[in-house]
């Protein structure tokens, strides 16, 4: 408890912890909350808030990314 609070503290993979403080990190852990089966429309909704910056950004961290999450972002950068 924190005061009349309840907090709840989970593990999280190191995958949804890159770019702490930055925008696209804040991006990478929302597309993480809404999971596998919405990342692909929600992704879309998201990268055209992003700068182009940003864009490169979140597609230089594929690599750390499991492939429910990495396949949308290469698909969103080879589609432009």
């Amino acid at each position: 408890m924190f005061g009349e609070q309840e907090v709840i503290l989970r593990h999280a993979p190191r995958w949804q912890l890159v770019a702490p403080h930055r925008v696209i990190g804040d991006a990478i852990r929302a597309l993480a909350w809404m999971g596998s089966e919405e990342v692909g429309e929600n992704l879309e909704a998201i990268s055209k808030k992003l700068s182009s910056d940003e864009l490169d950004e979140l597609a230089a961290w594929r690599a750390v990314m499991p492939a429910w999450f990495a396949e949308p972002v290469s698909d969103m950068v080879a589609n432009g």
